[in-house]
């Protein structure tokens, strides 16, 4: 919306209040008299207003009795206002401005009209009808069969109207443990050169997600819009693709900025082996908990039994970096001393000594709405300790398993804790000034249109793979199958946005009644 719209709108809007606030001017009835009070004749009813591109479209009921063959509807917006007739409901009222609110009414002639409704138009959601192709072929021809093994390669990068985008060598490698092994599968890519992509900063490590699990293909990107709404420090960016490996046709894919130190993803100082002063020792360390230890170094907390392992540096148990690892061991087990101790919740000596609680709340609640069966501390669980900072909570990873979309213990339903069963969430909501700021963050969040807003995005998200998820679906037609490790919602796409969105609403509704 430009300038003049937002003006318009903001306008619009005083007015329309302002007309609320006076009435229709007339004073009170009766002015002191004592006559008996008659009610005004009703007038129709309108029972639903829908927007679209310049338009509202009013459905109503005449009014009771009513043989009035011609309505005319009309919507102001406090400074413009627009009229349409017809014989008959609805009635479509044109010419309006789009982002507007419109109150409008129903009327037969002179008679009484009806209540005023508000609508807003909009134009149509875009629909792709084509995405950008990513064709990747390995050197020998030859499928990945390994998760750690890269293949040279080449890739190609097609915009929708076939200009080439780039085109370079690169390795790639199967990626991810309970997703490699189902037929879709997703991929690491590792570019002989840092390349910007699709609009996404130059680096030359990437990720493909297949998101197999999710038959919306939606809740990860869900996941990363609300993050950047929340203000996390670094969100990865991703942007949809079809995929061609060995010139087959793959399926719709995420082409995601890989997890990793640098300027434009994880933003802090690269541990250097030389960096053992204790101004320099300190930062930076990227860490992600995980079950299965997906790393050459994994220590487990020694009060929690959480595992952590180390991203960046990789290379603790090398020669050489044997300060850096004492260091960094010495930090966690300060940090769950603090934590587990009898002064946990003392802000200047307690966790909050060693944790960035901000973070932590942010993390804990995007984690909370979504469900996501992984947040528990089990993997995919992003943390990163900034030179002289505190142990952060983010980046946020990894969401088709969530939203619903959750077969195990009760994690497919809307209702009941799932974040908050992790080690360190459970001692924390222990400390009532945690649990205060959390409530406090969650509302904040729905009074500023945060989480509502996330709604909206799924609509946008949707309505964009409206055409080319049909394709995805014909290489791999699991819309109507039950997938492992997933709620069987089966049916059209359609059904399965109608069905998150719809589970969503509910976590949200139950998630209000446990902060209120």
């Amino acid at each position: 919306m430009g300038a003049w719209r937002q003006l318009r709108a903001g306008l619009a809007l005083a007015a329309l209040l302002l007309v609320g606030s006076c009435g229709d001017g007339g004073g009170s009835a009766g002015g002191g008299g004592g006559g008996p009070i008659v009610s005004p004749p009703a007038g129709p009813t309108i029972s639903a207003i829908t927007g679209s591109d310049g338009e509202l479209t009013i459905a109503f009921a005449p009014a009771a009795g009513s043989a009035a063959t011609s309505h005319t509807a009309t919507c102001t917006s406090g400074i413009d206002s627009i009229s349409a007739s017809g014989s008959a409901s609805p009635i479509v009222v044109s010419g309006l401005d789009n982002g507007v609110p419109w109150s409008c009414t129903v009327r037969a002639g002179t008679a009484p009209a009806s209540a005023a409704v508000v609508g807003t138009p909009n134009p149509p959601l875009p629909v792709a009808a084509a995405l950008p192709v990513l064709a990747v072929r390995t050197d020998s021809g030859d499928p990945v069969t390994s998760t750690e093994i890269y293949l040279p390669a080449t890739y190609r990068l097609t915009d929708t109207d076939g200009t080439v985008l780039a085109e370079a060598a690169t390795e790639v490698r199967g990626r991810g443990h309970s997703t490699w092994p189902l037929p879709k599968k997703p991929y690491r890519l590792k570019l002989a050169a840092s390349t910007a992509l699709l609009g996404m900063p130059a680096n030359r490590h990437w990720v493909l997600l297949a998101n197999y699990l999710d038959k919306t293909l939606v809740r990860t990107e869900l996941a990363f819009d609300l993050a950047e709404r929340m203000g996390f420090a670094w969100t990865p960016r991703s942007r949809p693709v079809v995929l061609e490996f060995n010139g087959e046709y793959q399926g719709v894919y995420q082409l995601v900025e890989h997890i990793r130190i640098g300027p434009s993803r994880v933003n802090i100082p690269e541990l250097k082996l030389t960096d053992t002063a204790p101004d320099r020792i300190s930062g930076g360390y990227l860490i992600e908990i995980d079950e299965r230890r997906g790393e050459d170094y994994c220590p487990q907390g020694p009060r929690s039994g959480v595992v952590f392992c180390f991203a960046n540096p990789e290379t603790l148990l090398q020669p050489g970096w044997e300060p850096h690892k004492a260091w960094i061991d010495q930090y966690l087990a300060e940090t769950e001393a603090a934590l587990y101790g009898p002064g946990f919740a003392d802000p200047l000596t307690g966790y909050a000594a060693f944790i960035d609680v901000p973070s932590a709340i942010d993390w804990y609640l995007l984690n909370e709405l979504f469900k996501n069966i992984d947040s528990n501390f089990y993997s995919s669980v992003f943390l990163y300790k900034p030179r002289d900072g505190k142990l952060t909570f983010g980046p946020v990873w990894d969401f088709d398993l969530s939203a619903g979309n959750v077969e195990d213990g009760n994690g497919g339903q809307a209702t009941g804790w799932r974040t908050r069963q992790a080690a360190w969430f459970t001692r924390l909501f222990e400390d009532p000034a945690f649990a205060a700021r959390v409530r406090e963050r969650w509302k904040q969040l729905r009074a500023n249109g945060t989480i509502n807003a996330l709604f909206a995005a799924a609509d946008r998200r949707a309505a964009f793979y409206r055409t080319v998820q049909r394709r995805n679906f014909e290489r791999w037609p699991v819309l109507s199958t039950p997938l492992r490790g997933t709620r069987p919602v089966l049916g059209s796409y359609e059904t399965q946005v109608t069905e998150m969105k719809a589970w969503m609403l509910l976590r949200r509704d139950w998630m209000d009644q446990q902060f209120n």
